[in-house]
């Protein structure tokens, strides 16, 4: 009994979706999965320019004297901005690419029967 519920965790954890057609063009991503990268890809660097273009902020204070003008720049508020906007561009160009298997890959994984025996198999494309 423990080294079937050992073996079903381990399944559990390691499992992953079978893919037994891919697509014509051979990408194994969807349409909606690279529409949703573009998504958050644009939010993300439209959100990290805003943040990086309000880094600098000036003040102008008018008294009977005269006027004064005062400036502060947050550099902190500007690598972060720009570090948003970077990942919203990697977003992007992740979105755009081709995602081509690497060749030569292995894969494993196990099989199980219905007597209850299992076998790890190591699949090698070239």
């Amino acid at each position: 009994m423990r080294p079937a519920t050992v073996l079903m965790l381990a399944l559990l954890l390691c499992a992953a979706p079978a893919m037994a057609q891919q697509s014509p063009n051979g990408a194994p991503h969807s349409d909606s999965h690279k529409t949703v990268k573009i998504m958050a890809g644009i939010g993300a660097l439209a959100v990290g320019t805003a943040i990086a273009a309000k880094s600098s902020q000036s003040t102008t204070v008018s008294t009977t004297v005269g006027t004064s003008e005062t400036s502060s720049f947050s550099s902190s508020q500007l690598i972060v901005g720009l570090a948003i906007a970077g990942g919203g561009g990697i977003l992007i160009w992740d979105a755009l690419r081709q995602h081509e298997p690497p060749r030569p890959s292995a894969v494993w994984g196990v099989g199980l029967s219905k007597n209850g025996g299992g076998q790890l198999f190591w699949r090698r494309i070239w």
